[in-house]
């Protein structure tokens, strides 16, 4: 079985926007992920409306795992937050890390690799990975 990867927000908004720039990009990496060739390396929005953006998420859930919140996550987050002394927007970031850690995930596919805190264990891939 091929290793989970987490896929940032960012990654499915312009896997729904075939007009977006990071759309082949995204297309391809999870493409590459989904087939078993990937080779690990260490605020957006469309402006959609709220029907098109709930339509777009439930064609997402269909399609992937949404994991679950353990207990867990609290305690790896704010180990995170501490120890990276993280502030604003990369807490969330350090969040989604915790999360992953709690379900046994180690991958994460995302645009903005510079935003998450280098965590042990974790690789962070970019679609050109």
């Amino acid at each position: 079985m091929t290793a989970a990867c987490l896929l940032d927000t960012n990654i499915l908004l312009y896997l729904a926007d075939p007009g977006a720039r990071e759309h082949p990009a995204s297309k391809a990496a999870v493409a590459r992920l989904l087939g078993g060739h990937e080779r690990p390396v260490v605020a957006n929005g469309l402006g959609w409306p709220v029907l098109r953006a709930r339509a777009e998420v439930d064609a997402i859930r269909s399609r992937f795992r949404v994991l679950e919140e353990p207990p867990a996550v609290v305690d790896l987050w704010l180990d995170m937050v501490v120890a990276h002394d993280l502030k604003g927007k990369r807490i969330h970031d350090a969040h989604q890390l915790a999360t992953m850690k709690a379900n046994g995930v180690f991958r994460l596919l995302t645009c903005n690799a510079t935003d998450f805190p280098p965590e042990p264990g974790i690789a962070i891939l970019t679609p050109n990975f």
